[in-house]
């Protein structure tokens, strides 16, 4: 037997275990339970040495034993979705593993940074001493796929952006990539991290950058970036020229975090004929200016949403009485609009008659 796939109820998993020694040549372990593995029976797993392959689901209150380590041909293993919580600390010594699956919050054992042959990685969850892991992270540099979670406890200042600029230059296979933080947005700045040649989604919400060009020097070479949630400092224009280069990006989300939203002129921004040739979703988040869509814009848009500034603002941006004067009816595969009013911005009135020009338009 190779593959073995076991749904385990009552006491099932502790009658079978014993069995597991005389699989000596298995390859594949699928285990699903509900609160039916014990911790004795599961040490068994340390004896199955030709394992490639280890997925375990389901809610048990089991820890992984330290006997895994002995699975030194083990290349997948994966407990998201389980109820593990950690992981012993003789994972480092799987040189072979090259899929690691855990769930958000499970903390990686000290020494992760041996396991040089990962090419994906989801979570790694920094809560406690992100300087070092963060350091080891930088020595995976085979990683293709990676969730990077920090805790909402973590000190984002100079050394930890370096740090995490530095480690993220390593990572040149790099072609997922989710970097979130619970409970806060836009704390770590980026700069000097500079778009890996192979990325194909990425997914930022607790980083920033201060300009769009500096990490996308070269568009013409991101060919297979279809996927971007990005938050840039200063939003400019050349920004919507740069990014409606990219030839295979189907979903955009832009978020502009300037330091002070009041008082500050807003921009006109245009998005010209024939850029965005694939974007189908479109999400543009405090910009402070008005958009401006041209004919053979975005051709295959099909969801558009954006923050509206305040009336007056609008139309002294346009020049016009409409606020609303947006080329809308260019996008001719539009089905659906979302607006955001800021309610503290504006009286009922106002959003009245916003509401009114955006059916028209």
């Amino acid at each position: 037997v190779r593959s073995f796939t076991v749904v385990v109820f009552g006491s099932a998993f502790d009658l079978i275990a014993p069995s597991l020694h005389g699989f000596r040549v298995l390859r594949v372990l699928h285990l699903f339970d509900e609160h039916c593995i014990s911790q004795g029976s599961i040490k068994c797993l340390g004896n199955l040495v030709h394992l490639r392959h280890l997925a375990i689901q389901g809610s048990s209150g089991f820890q992984l034993p330290q006997e895994l380590g002995n699975l030194r041909f083990l290349r997948i293993l994966d407990v998201a979705g389980s109820s593990i919580w950690s992981l012993p600390s003789t994972v480092v010594q799987l040189k072979d593993l090259m899929c690691l699956k855990v769930n958000s919050g499970v903390t990686m054992p000290k020494g992760f940074g041996r396991l040089t042959s990962l090419e994906e990685l989801g979570y790694l969850w920094v809560e406690d001493d992100p300087a070092r892991n963060i350091e080891e992270l930088g020595h995976l540099t085979e990683l293709r796929v990676l969730n990077l979670s920090f805790s909402s406890g973590n000190a984002w200042d100079d050394s930890l952006n370096k740090s995490l600029v530095e480690c993220l230059c390593m990572l040149r296979k790099i072609q997922i990539l989710h970097i979130s933080t619970f409970g806060c947005r836009g704390e770590g700045n980026l700069d000097g991290w500079v778009a890996p040649p192979h990325l194909r989604r990425l997914r930022m919400s607790c980083c920033w950058l201060s300009t769009l060009s500096a990490w996308m020097p070269n568009p013409s070479l991101l060919l297979d970036l279809s996927y971007l949630e990005i938050i840039v400092r200063d939003v400019q224009q050349e920004d919507f020229e740069i990014l409606g280069r990219l030839p295979a990006l189907y979903y955009l989300k832009l978020e502009s975090i300037p330091n002070n939203r009041l008082g500050v002129h807003g921009k006109l921004f245009t998005v010209g004929a024939g850029s965005f040739p694939r974007l189908e979703q479109c999400k543009l988040r405090g910009l402070l200016g008005h958009m401006m869509f041209l004919q053979g814009a975005m051709p295959m848009l099909t969801k558009l949403a954006f923050e509206f500034l305040h009336m007056q603002e609008e139309r002294e941006i346009t020049g016009t009485d409409d606020a609303f004067d947006m080329g809308l009816g260019y996008l001719s595969s539009l089905q659906d609009v979302t607006v955001d009013f800021h309610y503290q911005f504006y009286s009922k009135e106002e959003v009245d008659e916003a509401t009114a020009m955006l059916r028209e338009a």
